[in-house]
């Protein structure tokens, strides 16, 4: 129902995650972070909490692809999940129940995991691989802007095979979450979400002082 990247921009210091779904409001309950350790997602049959147990996991010192694989040891209804990890360091890693309604899957690079669910077919998470890869050589990109294109590539290869309502955006730095964007009801809302980020981009201009 859902398809989501999680990417870090290591020449930047920078690290988020973007989703995009037929749901409602898919920002408050698929993608999470913290800025000292990294992103996580949940989603398919979603169970929100498992966003802080693989932050928390992480945080304590487990890699993403160990904190992924307990998934099955916290949570009952596993089979239903669709989960991802990624911190600073480190394989990123995902995980998809065998019973999640296809077609589900995952990609892993080196510096993002791809991972989506009724979706149109494995060609979505393809092309947002394909889309973080060319635009691993642009210099001047802006995670932000990489990872809202990486959903254009997916929408455009298919994406949720329901159709589209919702999107959500989110980097950090080590130290603050620095864009937190949520789209949760439009027609577009990958157009939505490119429009707030542009918003989000510009210099704040503050009054001069009366004299």
């Amino acid at each position: 129902m859902t398809f989501t990247v999680l990417a870090r921009d290591t020449r930047r210091g920078l690290i988020g995650a973007a989703t995009a779904s037929r749901s409602l409001a898919v920002g408050a309950s698929v993608v999470a972070v913290d800025p000292a350790v990294g992103v996580a997602a949940s989603q398919a049959w979603t169970n929100r909490s498992l966003r802080g147990r693989l932050l928390t996991a992480m945080r304590e010192g487990r890699t993403a692809v160990e904190a992924v694989a307990s998934v099955p040891a916290w949570d009952d209804g596993h089979a239903l999940r669709q989960v991802a990890a990624l911190a600073w360091d480190a394989p990123g890693a995902a995980r998809s129940g065998e019973s999640i309604t296809a077609w589900a899957g995952q990609v892993t690079t080196t510096d993002a995991v791809f991972v989506g669910n009724l979706l149109t077919g494995s060609e979505v998470l393809e092309a947002m691989a394909e889309a973080w890869s060319r635009g691993s050589g642009e210099a001047d990109a802006e995670l932000a802007d990489r990872l809202i294109e990486v959903l254009r590539a997916g929408e455009r290869a298919g994406g949720d095979a329901r159709g589209r309502q919702s999107s959500a955006l989110v980097v950090a730095s080590p130290e603050d979450t620095v864009v937190d964007l949520r789209v949760d009801d439009h027609d577009d809302p990958l157009a939505e979400l490119t429009r707030l980020r542009a918003l989000s981009a510009m210099p704040v201009e503050v009054p001069s002082a009366s004299r």
